[in-house]
């Protein structure tokens, strides 16, 4: 078995597969991914249900919100990726959701007190004085909160900079004391 073929022909596979949304089926078979026990989007679908306005940051194609059986009235989505945006509009049109690009960092683009369920599955960044100016009063902000720190063990067990902000181009973590 030649692996370095083997390996260079994933390499070049994965290259060509569509990123653009969620969906990674051309994985099906060849990865695995351990679940949280809590399953994500049962707990959006069920808060969901009782929610009159909600908003989903950073949708992504929009696969997880377009499972929700029970839509408030009000539903909006934003995305920041350009290739996203459009997906998740063809994604979440049935559910009468209304997606808004977005630019990276700028504000959330929506008066103070729109919403009383805001949820985010992976946020970029979660911007925590956004987030909390366009809940209602009392509303509720549901996130799974994976992000660059979600493999920290994986990242320093390779030599990797744990907190992927901290680090160069290299990937690697500068000398300890040198952080702000």
């Amino acid at each position: 078995m030649d692996t370095d073929r083997d390996f260079d022909r994933l390499v070049v596979e994965g290259a060509a597969a569509p990123v653009e949304g969620w969906a990674f089926d051309w994985l099906a078979g060849r990865a695995s991914e351990e679940r949280p026990p809590w399953r994500y989007a049962r707990l959006v679908a069920a808060r969901m249900a009782t929610a009159e306005a909600a908003l989903d940051v950073d949708t992504g194609g929009g696969e997880v919100l377009a499972e929700v059986p029970q839509p408030p009235r009000v539903l909006v989505a934003t995305e920041g990726w350009p290739p996203n945006v459009e997906i998740a509009r063809r994604t979440l049109r049935p559910l009468g959701a209304t997606v808004v690009a977005v630019t990276p960092d700028a504000p959330l683009p929506f008066r103070n007190a729109s919403f009383d369920l805001v949820v985010s599955r992976h946020p970029v960044r979660t911007d925590w004085a956004e987030t909390a100016r366009v809940l209602r009063p009392g509303g509720t902000f549901l996130s799974q909160q994976i992000g660059p720190g979600t493999v920290r063990e994986l990242r320093r067990s390779s030599g990797r900079c744990p907190n992927p902000s901290n680090a160069g181009r290299t990937g690697r973590c500068p000398p300890r004391g040198t952080l702000g």
